[in-house]
């Protein structure tokens, strides 16, 4: 029991404003005392004076809605300080219908919100009420029922801002559609801590991929074609992954499988920027991202490779693509597109095989060089070996010593030892060059 108090009241801390601090807190010290009637009355009394508030607060700032809603409540305050019995019977309907009105007109809770605070609302009138049960036999809810309701009062309405479903979306895609705004996964994570996305309600989640799902493929929408799209997906899957994940799969296969060959390549780059979508994504969606891949013009193929080949669903389309690329094309997807290890394979065996400087000079420059951070000493010395091994036509090409003196400069393999492999693999005229330079700088 003592873990459950505790667990309350810092359920209690998670309320928003103060105000809805001090009315759940009387809620909870209700439930402290087992007076669970109680809890459950004064719980609702703190969602509909939070409600009101949050009314209140979106009609100061000239949102249309709740400028509506908000003085229909001020005329029936009024009638009630005037002694208009009217004004009363208003005022109760308005507090019975206010779940609704702000779930259906303001978009603050989904259609299980809905029902749990409904519920909430039902349990109050039998917890209030004597006349809705037997004479004599009071209604007695639970702590467990009473807990729940202390619970769903703070999820779902305490919580949270008073911003409403809409004006929530378009606030979100605003920032998002900013050119400032970050591609970077962590830096939109923290960029994304200072809007309604900081504590959402599921039905935001929801509404916030469909726009940015769909609204990335439509020309009319802020947030089209913007690369900054995927760096949200992937957030909202790092941190509200259960609401998320089956809207990102279902909204994704969707607009794979329905939008047009013109518009595929931009959705293509979208998935590719996040790689896990395309385990989530379903089949029939897979299957035609699969055959742009295949038979895709090159252009529009290319900025995708990279990060849709990183997902071992697609792995083998992209690594059977490659070697279909020319060289131009290759170079481009290695510098440009990131596709450097997918692509390392096939342009070491296109190494391998080359029979003449002038493709030699081609291979290092487009190919090997831009990939030189990522080879490992053993493809380096697979490299070297090229020329015994492959006949390939390596040594007394420029870009090969210009290979070589990057390989000693940065020391991924001892000179001597470097020295020693190039003598044993047809190049000991760079040996002799080499020697002839590290003597003239010793004399220097």
């Amino acid at each position: 029991m003592n873990d459950s108090l505790a667990d309350l009241d810092a359920l209690a801390l998670r309320c928003r404003a103060e105000r809805s601090r001090e009315y759940i807190a009387e809620s909870i010290q209700c439930y402290k005392a087992g007076a669970y009637r109680s809890a459950i009355v004064n719980t609702w009394i703190a969602v509909v004076f939070d409600l009101v508030d949050k009314i209140r607060d979106l009609s100061l700032t000239n949102d249309p809605i709740a400028s509506r809603i908000n003085a229909r409540y001020e005329t029936y305050v009024t009638q009630i300080n005037a002694g208009n019995e009217q004004g009363v019977k208003n005022a109760l309907d308005f507090e019975r219908t206010i779940i609704n009105t702000c779930g259906r007109e303001l978009e603050f809770f989904d259609h299980q919100q809905l029902r749990d605070l409904e519920r909430l609302r039902e349990d109050r009138h039998q917890c209030a009420h004597p006349s809705f049960q037997r004479a004599g036999v009071p209604h007695r809810p639970t702590a467990e029922l009473a807990r729940l309701h202390l619970r769903n009062a703070v999820e779902h309405v305490l919580s949270k801002a008073p911003i409403q479903g809409r004006s929530a979306i378009v606030e979100v895609l605003t920032t998002i559609a900013s050119e400032y705004f970050p591609k970077d996964h962590q830096q939109a994570a923290i960029a994304l801590q200072q809007t309604p996305l900081a504590n959402p309600s599921e039905a935001l989640i929801r509404g916030l991929i469909d726009s940015l799902v769909f609204g990335y493929a439509q020309p009319d929408s802020p947030v089209f074609e913007k690369i900054q799209v995927s760096a949200v997906l992937s957030v909202l899957l790092d941190t509200q992954r259960i609401v998320s994940e089956p809207r990102i799969a279902q909204q994704v296969s969707t607009l794979i499988r329905q939008i047009g060959d013109a518009g595929l390549p931009s959705v293509a780059r979208l998935v590719a920027a996040v790689p896990e979508i395309v385990g989530l994504i379903d089949e029939a969606a897979r299957v035609r991202l699969g055959e742009f891949l295949r038979v895709g013009p090159d252009v529009e193929v290319l900025p995708a490779m990279a990060g849709l080949g990183r997902n071992e669903l697609l792995r083998n389309v992209v690594e059977n693509r490659i070697p279909t690329l020319a060289l131009d094309r290759l170079g481009l997807a290695i510098q440009e597109h990131g596709l450097g290890l997918l692509a390392k394979p096939h342009a070491l065996t296109l190494l391998s095989q080359s029979r003449n400087w002038t493709t030699t000079n081609d291979l290092f420059e487009n190919l090997v060089l831009p990939l030189f951070a990522s080879l490992t000493r053993a493809e380096i010395e697979q490299i070297i070996r090229m020329p015994r091994v492959t006949r390939a036509d390596l040594p007394g090409a420029n870009m090969y010593n210009i290979f070589i003196n990057q390989v000693s400069r940065l020391g991924v393999i001892p000179d001597a030892e470097l020295d020693q492999l190039l003598i044993e693999n047809h190049a000991e005229f760079l040996v002799q060059f080499r020697q002839r330079e590290r003597d003239a700088a010793a004399q220097a």
